[in-house]
């Protein structure tokens, strides 16, 4: 008796070899065989539970085994399935890669569709669940017969899989009725999303991201997508028993962005069972994983749904780094308080801001030599923002740079970002007060390209709200970006009116050097101020908007 002939034994006669395993020392051995035989043989959260760690070589977490057991019991009851998931949960790895790969061992002869918000992301997802078919030696211990069929398609076009126990003709006669592959990954806008009807998993993964809720309009593009094109390719059978009449696992799963989104959408239906996990809950008394918060604004007594990767120094690092707005809705799934106070913003991807798109840059100066006699948290920050343009549109805060600084490393500050972007174009330096001098100083360094401008009286507040509505709309976003200035002007835009108004400042006199972003009347609409040389009676504006 070989190891590999163990997935073909019986239930008693591979239980016996287990033991005999054990005797011999095999202990190991003995356990991943064990996993494999309770896969193969139960479907349901046990089996897949058992799967998961033969796969991925860790145990299930608890907040994902109640997902997966929330999935098999809407399937008893013929219902789809909704699940809110707090962001970093393994969601996708757990449900979109782990049990579309259980659900096709189990049934390979059903056709299985991936839906997320671009077709980058859903066909990498398709691809780790053909990579897991095709490379895991977990999968040839459970599933040894479903192999892939590269004869018939074996791509980011459809992966087809094939069951080795059949002769081939006669498994392709079989399945001569099914259309589309065994498994395929598309993005939410595909054409290729019109006619197909996975009987195994239709799966709703991360539909939303940055780009589709940037508006009401984008937004209302993929409801309508889900509701005309998605919806109706569920595969129903009425002659079928009770709890087999939705033949289709559907199943949708995300982070909520908007109480309009499609995730909501799906929900008002009332077609779905619905269940979310935040990565900590609110409770009154003291249980286990219980912790009390004293920070920001979490405070009060929680309990951590994920204590073992999301430690409660995890979550105030997570806090600081989203920002209230971001942290309540990513995290704590909590909508209604991510739209309480402050100014709206939206993230952008750091992974994808390039150093060679056009840069500009703002400054909102302060010398440390003006308040040497106070107390050093109440002096004013000097900050300087960088902005790059999107080339599809828009703009992002890059990072920038604040602190309690000289007027010379306030200067040294200024050179150093120019020099660091190929494209920079020009810094726009608040020219009231004190920051005359600093222009003046700057204004000796004939290399560097600085645009001096005055506030003509129009203070802070009037400023950054008129700024508010490019962030509020995402024509201007913030890097996700893990950063000291990007950390501090996520929390000043959650904290306006109070926080740091330097921060808030720098990223105004940044964007005054992109007019044409502003859709909205700018508090400062006089031309830039070159009153302190370099004169010229073109618009500098010109050649910057042409590029």
């Amino acid at each position: 008796m070989t190891e590999a002939d163990l997935s073909r034994l019986t239930a008693e006669d591979a239980e016996a070899f287990l033991e005999q395993m054990e005797r011999e020392g095999r202990v190991r051995d003995a356990y991943r065989w064990g996993l494999s035989h309770i896969a193969k043989n139960n479907d349901n959260p046990k089996g897949f539970d058992a799967f998961y760690e033969l796969i991925f070589g860790n145990r299930l977490p608890r907040h994902l085994y109640k997902f997966i057991e929330d999935i098999y019991a809407a399937k008893e009851r013929d219902r789809a399935s909704l699940i809110f998931a707090f962001r970093g949960s393994w969601k996708t790895t757990t449900i979109s890669v782990g049990f579309v790969a259980f659900r096709i061992g189990h049934d390979p002869e059903r056709a299985n569709l991936i839906v997320q918000a671009n077709d980058s992301s859903a066909k990498t997802t398709a691809r780790s669940v053909a990579d897991i078919i095709e490379f895991n030696e977990g999968w040839d211990m459970t599933f040894h017969y479903v192999q892939p069929d590269k004869e018939k398609g074996w791509g980011e076009g459809g992966y087809e899989v094939k069951r080795a126990d059949y002769q081939y003709n006669e498994w392709r006669d079989k399945n001569a009725a099914r259309k589309d592959p065994s498994l395929l990954g598309l993005g939410i806008g595909s054409s290729q999303l019109i006619g197909k009807h996975p009987d195994g998993v239709l799966l709703l993964d991360d539909i939303h991201d940055e780009d589709n809720t940037i508006s009401d309009k984008e937004r209302e593009k993929v409801i309508k997508k889900v509701t005309d094109t998605i919806l109706p390719m569920a595969v129903e059978d009425e002659t079928k028993a009770e709890g087999e009449r939705l033949v289709t696992w559907e199943i949708a799963v995300g982070t909520p962005w908007t109480e309009d989104d499609a995730y909501h959408y799906l929900k008002n239906t009332g077609e779905f069972d619905f269940s979310q996990m935040a990565v900590m809950e609110q409770v009154e008394e003291d249980g286990e994983n219980t912790i009390d918060f004293n920070y920001l604004d979490l405070v009060g007594k929680y309990r951590l749904n994920w204590p073992g990767r999301f430690s409660e120094r995890v979550i105030k690092s997570w806090r600081n780094k989203s920002g209230k707005r971001g942290f309540a809705r990513m995290y704590l799934l909590d909508l209604s308080a991510a739209k309480v106070t402050g100014f709206k913003y939206f993230t952008y991807p750091h992974e994808r801001i390039s150093p060679t798109w056009l840069m500009v840059g703002g400054v909102d100066y302060a010398n440390i030599r003006d308040r040497v006699e106070q107390d050093k948290k109440n002096r004013d920050y000097f900050a300087m923002a960088r902005l790059a343009k999107i080339p599809s549109g828009g703009a992002v805060i890059v990072d920038g740079d604040v602190g309690h600084y000289t007027q010379a490393a306030g200067e040294d500050i200024v050179e150093r970002v120019q020099s660091l972007y190929p494209n920079w174009r020009h810094t726009v330096v608040e020219g009231d007060g004190i920051g005359e001098m600093f222009i003046n100083s700057l204004l000796l360094k004939p290399h560097l390209r600085i645009v001096p401008m005055k506030t003509k009286g129009h203070g802070k507040r009037i400023r950054q709200e008129a700024m508010a509505k490019l962030f509020e709309v995402g024509i201007v976003r913030i890097s996700d970006a893990d950063t000291p200035f990007l950390n501090m002007l996520r929390k000043a835009f959650d904290d306006y009116p109070d926080g740091n108004d330097d921060v808030r400042d720098a990223v105004y006199w940044a964007l005054k050097a992109v007019p044409e972003l502003w859709i909205v009347p700018d508090p400062v609409k006089e031309e830039p101020d070159m009153y302190l040389g370099r004169q010229t009676k073109a618009n500098p504006w010109l050649s910057f908007a042409r590029r």
